[in-house]
């Protein structure tokens, strides 16, 4: 076959085309590949160092690939770590097998060293963080991040697009054994991305390219704690500063009993699941800086959550839970959150007591909380937490409920006050039972009062519980068998009406010492129950009878005083 002169010329230049896109391919991949491997390796990072172990360029689809990419703590820093120091307490090591930049606008990185990438892969990341648990002294503060003034040599700029990330994955390893004590299961996520606006001296903002920032379809597995975190979307909106996160979960990746059994003591198992958050004029800034959490305030609807212990396990006696408003106050980061609602909401509460078959369960639906006043900072803590609460108790009886946390540093009493509306009591059998031991066969609780105040100590208060016709049977400690006598005994003795027989109201006080191992909820329940002790049992403390215990005191006071 020949070949017209035309078509000799037209496969020669298309041949000589050919040749020069392949040496321009190979001389920009070089040049390309050596100043940003050299950006990179330039930039000094206390403790830390950069490798790269293979960089490639494609003039075709304009994309740049390095390969085995490391971010290692130096060996100085390792060794320093390993003595408990206040100047560290951390590194951090960052291994990605594979990162992409594709879409390159070589124009402005070759003329300006303005970088303009339309997507960003990465491939297998692995973040690391070394840590030291002997160390006794508080480590430096951190720097603080200003996104305003971001200084970063040898460009003119940055802006990327889309940010796609597979099987990331995060360890946390003690450094003095190698060992890892957390780590997860690879995720995978893609995201918006941002840029990098020049404000002089090589000085930039940070800011998003688009107003809108979503994640979907996050997954995340901790094995060794044998939960699994997961969400729907994450969708921030730049423009007014609010968050939406859609069907949030965190919840065992193993039976409930059969995680709590795992643990050495009677430790929570938690399942949560949240359909919808919604936090408004989120500060991201100064929270990405490390200058706080602001906000204006928090909703959270349709949340489930579940707590499961099993009482057969011992208490871990050394621990020592703080109250909410304790926190607040020893708190150091900054935190100011006005309002956090929580609506819609289910909440599940279970135990597997010692020689019991049956749980203890109790149970709030249609709970909706309204919390005011969370904050750390002294200036705003000179007023109080406040906690507005209602519920339908056993899905059954109406719960509204008034709690005053004080925040101020020389103030240590809260107060917590409610009431209880219309049931029938043999609804709270699944709490009774397994508790006490007690079943109710037959009463109308009319109505429940309490008025109480706590500190990091004790509890006291009142409380008016009126309800009728009151039938029990008694079970027995160790089984769940009916124990016949005491069941006729406590049929005698207790109080079957408040108003009794002579149409006269019993207020009771309710008492308890707290348990310094046992938290915030344990001090409620206890001493609640303690007034509804006093107020079926005929030798209860009634505030009648403690009224006449102090008169007595006082007069014999006086007596002395007179001698």
């Amino acid at each position: 076959m020949k070949f017209s002169k035309k078509s000799k010329l037209a496969l020669a230049i298309l041949l000589i085309i050919a040749t020069v896109l392949l040496i321009a391919n190979f001389v920009v991949s070089n040049l390309l590949s050596k100043k940003v491997a050299d950006l990179l390796m330039n930039q000094k990072i206390e403790n830390h160092q950069v490798s790269i172990g293979k960089t490639k360029f494609s003039l075709f689809d304009r994309s740049l690939v390095f390969k085995e990419i490391h971010f290692t703590p130096s060996d100085s820093a390792m060794i320093k770590l390993k003595d408990p120091s206040p100047d560290l307490n951390a590194l951090h090591k960052i291994s990605i097998s594979r990162l992409k930049l594709r879409g390159i606008h070589l124009f402005p990185l070759i003329f300006s060293k303005n970088i303009i990438v339309e997507q960003l892969i990465i491939d297998d990341p692995l973040y690391q963080r070394f840590s030291n648990n002997k160390q006794t002294e508080p480590a430096k503060k951190s720097k603080k991040i200003n996104l305003d003034s971001i200084s970063i040599k040898g460009i003119g700029g940055f802006e990327l697009d889309r940010i796609k990330v597979s099987n990331l994955k995060f360890q946390v390893v003690e450094i003095e054994n190698n060992k890892i004590t957390f780590e997860n299961k690879p995720m995978s996520f893609g995201f918006s991305g941002f840029k990098l606006e020049d404000t002089g001296d090589q000085v930039f903002k940070l800011s998003a390219v688009d107003d809108i920032f979503e994640i979907s379809s996050i997954k995340v597995d901790f094995p060794k704690e044998k939960y699994s975190f997961s969400l729907d979307k994450i969708h921030f909106n730049f423009m007014e500063n609010t968050m939406l996160i859609k069907n949030l979960s965190y919840v065992p990746l193993i039976d409930k009993a059969k995680l709590a059994n795992t643990y050495r003591f009677n430790k929570e198992v938690y399942t949560i699941d949240l359909e919808e958050m919604r936090i408004f004029k989120l500060d991201l800034q100064k929270l990405i800086e490390n200058k706080g959490v602001f906000m204006d305030s928090i909703q959270i609807s349709g949340s489930t959550i579940d707590i499961y212990k099993d009482k057969r396990k011992p208490f871990d006696e050394s621990k020592r839970p703080e109250y909410p408003q304790n926190l607040l106050k020893k708190t150091k980061t900054p935190i100011l959150i006005p309002k956090i609602s929580i609506n819609k909401s289910k909440f599940f509460y279970e135990e597997r007591l010692e020689n019991k078959d049956l749980l203890m369960k109790v149970s709030m639906h249609e709970l909706n909380i309204n919390i005011h006043n969370v904050t750390s900072i002294k200036a705003y803590r000179e007023q109080p937490v406040i906690i507005d609460m209602n519920a339908q108790v056993m899905n059954k009886a109406p719960l509204d409920l008034h709690m005053v946390l004080p925040l101020k540093d020389d103030e240590h009493t809260f107060t917590f006050k409610g009431e209880l509306g219309a049931s029938h009591m043999k609804y709270y059998d699944s709490a009774i039972i397994p508790a006490v031991g007690l079943k109710v066969l037959n009463g109308e609780l009319q109505h429940m009062a309490f008025d109480a105040t706590a500190n990091d100590y004790s509890s006291t208060g009142t409380m008016t519980m009126l309800y009728s016709d009151l039938e029990a049977e008694v079970f027995k400690h160790k089984n769940n068998d009916r124990n016949g006598f005491l069941s006729w005994g406590v049929n005698r003795v207790v109080h079957k009406s408040n108003p009794g027989k002579n149409g006269k109201i019993r207020e009771v006080m309710m008492n308890f010492d707290r348990v310094s191992y046992k938290g915030f909820g344990n001090v409620l329940w206890k001493t609640l129950q303690s007034g509804i002790v006093n107020t079926i049992t005929p030798f209860g403390k009634s505030a009648e009878k403690e009224e006449g215990k102090k008169e007595k005191h006082e007069k014999k006071e006086k007596k002395k005083k007179n001698k």
